[in-house]
């Protein structure tokens, strides 16, 4: 796609606009991937697992190639190497009444709620204003607790936060934490090698996420805790058994266990292929 910036572009036919967004530096003055995104499709299933559909990427692909038609190059779904997708918990009309029409109608604002037994509730809102969501909960908490405080982390650096003078790949993935991940390697030289082929991981990545992010699948370590499903699919499927087995004695996962993380991972990337062709 070539852009070295993040573009908005409009969507035809649609009244929405999708983000075009450059992702990790070759170091060359261009990028390796490029994020396109998002749809806003009503949804219903299982909340564990959503995909991306092939409606999806080819909403996504449409809009991209309208923006960039000239250039010599039609964008398709043999250029698309990852996909994710995930669920906003929207917040209905105030009679519980089922939205009508597109979601993308439904407003994006957040909603604390108490209920009668004092449960507080956030609910709605969106990512890009997580902390102004975490906030007013807990200025609703401090309430109910009869509390004076107010929420004070408005300023307050995030867990990890520091300026880029280690090493690029650690400090952009963990901040300060970095070093925690470089002890790892220094008790263990083995932890230093890659954990999927061709990207920038490293196998102690992996043993720290297991340690200290509340890693309870091997999906979540390879699609979450790392971005390797969505940057090289076959690479990290190829890799998922041994990803397994270095972080089953972390978690105590017996033979069995490993085998079955192992299958549940093939089968998303089978279904993300599916969805792809």
């Amino acid at each position: 796609v070539r852009n070295d910036i993040a573009a908005v572009i409009p969507v035809p036919g649609d009244k929405r606009s999708l983000f075009v967004v450059p992702h990790m530096p070759s170091g060359d003055g261009t990028f390796r991937y490029t994020y396109v995104g998002t749809t806003d499709t009503d949804y219903q299933g299982g909340i564990d697992d959503p995909q991306c559909t092939t409606e999806d990427i080819d909403y996504c692909l449409r809009a991209l190639n309208k923006a960039i038609a000239g250039g010599g190059r039609t964008i398709t779904r043999d250029d698309v190497v990852g996909t994710w997708a995930g669920l906003r918990p929207l917040v209905v009309s105030a009679d519980g009444a089922a939205a009508k029409g597109r979601t993308a109608d439904l407003s994006r604002r957040h909603k604390v709620m108490v209920s009668d037994s004092g449960m507080i509730t956030i609910t709605g809102g969106k990512l890009t204003t997580y902390r102004k969501m975490a906030e007013h909960t807990v200025d609703e908490v401090q309430k109910a607790l009869s509390h004076r405080g107010r929420c004070s982390t408005k300023r307050l650096q995030l867990f990890g936060a520091s300026s880029r003078n280690r090493d690029e790949h650690l400090v952009s993935r963990f901040g300060t934490e970095a070093e925690a991940v470089r002890a790892l390697i220094a008790a263990d030289p083995s932890l230093g090698a890659p954990l999927v082929a061709g990207l920038p991981y490293v196998r102690a990545e992996a043993v720290y996420s297991a340690r200290h992010e509340m890693v309870v699948t091997l999906d979540d370590v390879l699609s979450r805790r790392t971005r390797g499903l969505l940057y090289d699919r076959d690479a990290t499927l190829r890799a998922a058994a041994e990803v397994a087995e270095l972080i089953a004695p972390e978690l105590g996962w017996n033979a069995e266990r490993v085998t079955r993380e192992v299958q549940h991972f093939s089968e998303i990337c089978q279904r993300e292929v599916a969805a792809a062709r």
